[in-house]
């Protein structure tokens, strides 16, 4: 499959039942035996949109938008506005529990940008993601070892 490297919308209860439309950049990286990365970083939005409600939503969405597989999918969320948020880094895994491809109960995980070129490969930081990753057996049985 095609790496995907674009904005993306997701439409989701604010205040008041208003319904706001929250944006942000999307990339989801199709690597070897079947493991999806997906990140995604606030794009023109308010701080702080990384809060339980917002964040199963979109990857609820995401994941049957995508039709990913939430069992070899992992999510990043890359926030520049980090100093804002409790877990204190800009770079986060976030771990969720699956029931009927709905997400819910979101577990953050800080992570270092060093952890993160591991498993992506630095290109995909700040270059296009037209280039396939492809991580050798060892180093990708490694990172599963260490999950």
């Amino acid at each position: 499959m095609k790496n995907i490297d674009r904005l993306y919308q997701c439409h989701v209860c604010g205040q008041n039942s208003d319904i706001w439309q929250l944006q942000c950049h999307l990339r989801i990286i199709y690597q070897q035996f079947g493991q999806q990365i997906v990140i995604v970083s606030p794009q023109n939005c308010e701080i702080g949109w990384f809060i339980e409600s917002k964040t199963t939503k979109l990857a609820t969405q995401i994941v049957r938008e995508f039709q990913l597989n939430p069992k070899s999918l992992v999510w990043i969320e890359s926030d520049p506005h980090y100093a804002s948020r409790s877990i204190g880094t800009e770079y986060s895994e976030v771990r969720f529990e699956w029931h009927q491809a709905i997400a819910f109960n979101p577990q953050w995980h800080p992570i270092s940008q060093e952890e993160l070129e591991f498993m992506i490969g630095n290109q995909w930081l700040t270059g296009s993601l037209e280039n396939q990753l492809a991580l050798t057996k060892e180093k990708f049985l490694r990172k599963i070892a260490n999950v």
